[in-house]
């Protein structure tokens, strides 16, 4: 297999220029017109459908998978023959009875609210510095001329502790730091479970340096009572991870997923979290497992709240496609260093390609 140590590399986590904070902005949403929020409206496409809320149409219902039946060995087979099916033919998928504790959640959450209230000047006390995406700001804005994105966001680096860098994670509410140390290890033991039973569908080895690494993205979308039908929450993108796992913290629907040339809501689920498969997991299946295409569409009465736990491999490890899977087969994408990835596409993340159309990535 292709997945080999390299000499010692170090995250490269990009660089942004300092906008004017969304919440701020939104805060005033009675007097807001198209002319204050023009750099958040963006120009129409031609395949930006989106299919209406389906309610109970499963059909358009993206997968649930219970992880107590995955470990439970009566009903694993049947179980992870589902979550097979949801990463071939999805790319994503809904994973509930994972065993977090409500505590956990509950901290967590009331914590990060906590958060997303105060004063925009504490706030900005744990916010980014130059050459840095962590902290509390916004992120990959290289233009005085890019269409924004109507969000704003807390990054912080959680996985392996090691790698922490402490002065942007807050430290008001007091417990904010406890709360995220507990949410982020219940998090590597999910992925540690679903990424086990993903090795055994494909019939490979993935050591645990695969997804060793966890990056948490706490995100506030304003409600946006102007043009929000032109205005999105997050742009379109692909998650450069191996599993990004989400959590829809006030049940507000939002995430879009690219699926045959529509947009298709998903619909929170009040048990569950958001899986997807990553940028690095579809190149080590070669293909086999997509990464999908997605973005956040923006309420214009409700705020939401979300957290995306990206997991990665190990940042000096070599990635390519496992020669278990392209047998005699032909491979799709080169074998690279995750930080030589990481570095190409942070710096041209919004240039409307998913990381596997890179030309650096392709065979």
């Amino acid at each position: 297999m292709e997945i080999k140590q390299s000499a010692a590399g170090k995250w490269s986590h990009g660089k942004t220029m300092p906008v004017k904070n969304v919440q701020a902005l939104a805060a005033n949403a009675a007097d807001l017109t198209e002319e204050d929020i023009k750099r958040y409206i963006r120009p129409a496409r031609a395949d930006d459908v989106a299919v209406a809320a389906h309610g109970d149409d499963s059909s358009q219902s993206i997968p649930v998978i219970d992880l107590g039946r995955l470990l439970d060995s009566q009903s694993y087979q049947l179980e992870a023959a589902r979550l097979k099916s949801a990463c071939e033919e999805w790319g994503f998928f809904q994973v509930k009875n994972h065993g977090i504790p409500d505590t956990v959640l509950e901290n967590m959450r009331n914590d990060l609210e906590h958060f997303f209230r105060l004063p925009l000047d504490e706030k900005n006390r744990f916010g980014q510095l130059p050459g840095d995406l962590q902290g509390y700001g916004q992120a990959f804005v290289e233009s005085e001329n890019q269409t924004l994105d109507w969000c704003d966001r807390l990054y912080l680096v959680t996985q392996p502790p090691h790698d922490r860098e402490m002065r942007p994670w807050p430290t008001t509410p007091v417990s904010f730091r406890e709360s995220t140390e507990s949410y982020s290890s219940e998090l590597m033991r999910v992925t540690g479970s679903l990424m086990a039973i993903i090795a055994r569908n494909l019939d490979v080895d993935l050591p645990r340096d695969t997804y060793v690494s966890q990056a948490l993205r706490m995100t506030y979308y304003p409600a946006c009572p102007v043009a929000h039908d032109k205005v999105l929450g997050i742009s379109p993108h692909s998650d450069i991870s191996m599993l990004t796992l989400v959590w829809e913290l006030n049940l507000v629907e939002g995430l879009q997923i690219k699926r045959q040339d529509a947009w298709v809501p998903v619909k929170p689920h009040p048990k569950a979290l958001v899986v997807n498969v990553g940028d690095f997991l579809e190149i080590l299946t070669n293909g086999k497992y997509q990464s999908i295409e997605h973005r956040v569409a923006v309420n214009p009465h409700k705020e939401r709240m979300s957290i995306s736990a990206f997991h990665l491999p190990k940042l000096d490890m070599s990635v390519g496609p496992l020669s278990e899977i392209v047998g005699g087969g032909l491979k799709k994408y080169k074998t690279l260093r995750v930080d030589e990835v990481a570095k190409v596409v942070f710096s041209s993340k919004l240039d409307g390609k998913k990381t596997k159309d890179y030309a650096m990535l392709s065979v």
